[in-house]
């Protein structure tokens, strides 16, 4: 008698299928259990900090800020404005102008009154061709350099201006993105504790989308109710402090978001600053840093921190949506597949026991367990060898999970962040009950299609359609 009959097979898959969910769904929890009390613990680091000393101290560090831009007209205007507001005593703002095509570069002018000026520039990292820079009259500690068209993405961008920093860490922000006033110093607090191991920093950032924005300054924080946008605002808290903040708690973080970030330079220096040879550059450039360290054997840290520094747009529609997530499981795959070396190798530590192994095995492969599974469950329910209570079973297992995993992400959140109001805490509530059957399924499309495209060779650094802003 054979064991290989259908419903042997379904029942065995189901099982498999399962099991995966079970390992990812506690491992899930146990990092979001993590960040919690991680969150807590450096909730009460932030109470009792002393920033008016750290703002008065000769002794603080000074930062230089990268900012990259291309055709960001509608934002840069805010985003510049919000760093020179920033509660830091002494740091430096270098502006790469990437060939926009737009009215970036007036706008800058208009705020800085830019002048041409004489200085050295030497090229330690691959940059493309510099065409001209300038400094502001108004503000002495800004400069900007224009770009010419080099191919070479947001990387060549802000290896531009790294060639031009002249501080020990380097602060790199996007140029959609509006700091918080006291962001700098919150980061830069805790850097002072270890600054000789502390070679990476990144911390929480939420979406713009909705705020009330004047001259670089949140007016009225009017949170947005598109639930497209409010379904990513709990991904970001899982992401954050169910995972990454986990994951700093060991010293295994995979990622220093673009958005904001801040390095040490000397590390980006013997890495040869950023790589225009992946779809991004962020999650690729905290790889390396992982590498690096462990290979020179650098006693070092990579840290991301649970205090709101900022807001950055994210995508408001399905479509732009899929677009920028797309492109995000592209990088995800180059870098896992480029840094595999690294996977379960005991020179990595936690990086590659903890992390690693769950962006193998749901960052890049759990868009196929979750279609497969599904499938084979709603097959299984045809043929009759599943009935309908173990599908529905593993449905609302699935809900729950993710449920569970959200609530314990967004309880740690508004303990600590005084954002948001009832209403729409409740709204967050709710969504976090119903996005399984709706938003998890057009990011696990994306993801599809970001793999397809990975495995067709696709590196374009291809920008959503962003909503219209006036300046």
């Amino acid at each position: 008698m054979s064991y290989f009959t259908s419903s042997n097979i379904v029942y065995a898959a189901f099982l498999i299928f399962l099991t995966y969910f079970l390992i990812l769904s506690a491992n899930y929890l146990f990092l979001a259990l993590i960040g919690l009390f991680e969150t807590r613990k450096r909730a009460h680091e932030n109470d009792v900090e002393n920033y008016p000393l750290l703002y008065l101290s000769s002794l603080t560090i000074p930062v230089s800020i990268v900012i990259p831009a291309h055709n960001e007209e509608a934002w840069i205007k805010d985003c510049l404005l919000s760093i020179l507001n920033l509660d830091y005593p002494k740091f430096e703002i270098i502006i790469v102008d990437d060939f926009s095509t737009d009215g970036t570069f007036g706008i800058l002018n208009d705020i800085l009154k830019l002048r041409p000026v004489d200085v050295q520039y030497v090229k330690h990292y691959k940059d493309g061709i510099v065409t001209s820079i300038l400094r502001g009259e108004r503000y002495p500690n800004v400069t900007v350099i224009r770009k010419s068209e080099s191919g070479l993405k947001k990387a060549g961008a802000v290896n531009a201006g790294l060639n031009m920093v002249k501080y020990e860490y380097v602060c790199v922000v996007d140029a959609d993105t509006i700091l918080e006033p006291d962001a700098l110093l919150k980061v830069m607090a805790q850097i002072e504790k270890d600054p000789e191991r502390t070679v990476g920093v990144g911390s929480y950032f939420g979406l713009v989308n909705g705020l009330d924005i004047k001259n670089g300054r949140i007016i009225k924080r009017t949170f947005s109710y598109n639930p497209v946008v409010v379904c990513q605002n709990l991904e970001y808290m899982r992401s954050f402090i169910g995972n990454r903040v986990a994951w700093s708690r060991f010293n295994a973080m995979p990622n220093v978001a673009g958005g904001f970030g801040v390095w040490k330079s000397d590390v980006l220096y013997d890495l040869g600053g950023y790589s225009s040879n992946f779809t991004c550059e962020d999650i690729e450039l905290t790889f390396r840093v992982h590498d690096y360290s462990v290979k020179n054997k650098k006693n070092y840290k990579i840290l991301m921190f649970p205090y709101y520094v900022g807001w950055t747009e994210g995508p408001s529609n399905v479509r732009s949506l899929i677009s920028q997530r797309e492109r995000w499981q592209r990088v995800t795959n180059e870098t896992v597949w480029h840094y595999r070396h690294m996977i379960l190798n005991p020179k990595y530590g936690a990086f590659a026991f903890l992390t690693l192994p769950y962006f193998l095995l749901y960052e890049s492969l759990g868009v196929f367990f979750e279609i497969a599974s599904i499938a084979l469950i709603s097959i299984g329910w045809v043929m009759g060898v599943l009935d309908i209570r173990t599908f529905l079973a593993f449905l609302i297992f699935m809900v729950l999970t993710q449920t569970v995993i959200s609530l314990i992400c967004l309880l740690a959140f508004i303990r600590n962040q005084k954002l948001f109001s009832v209403q729409y805490v409740a709204y967050l509530i709710f969504l976090s009950i119903t996005e399984a059957i709706w938003y998890r399924w057009l990011i696990s499309a994306a993801k599809l299609v970001g793999t397809f495209e990975f495995l067709r060779g696709k590196k374009t650094f291809d920008m959503y359609t962003r909503e219209k802003r006036k300046v």
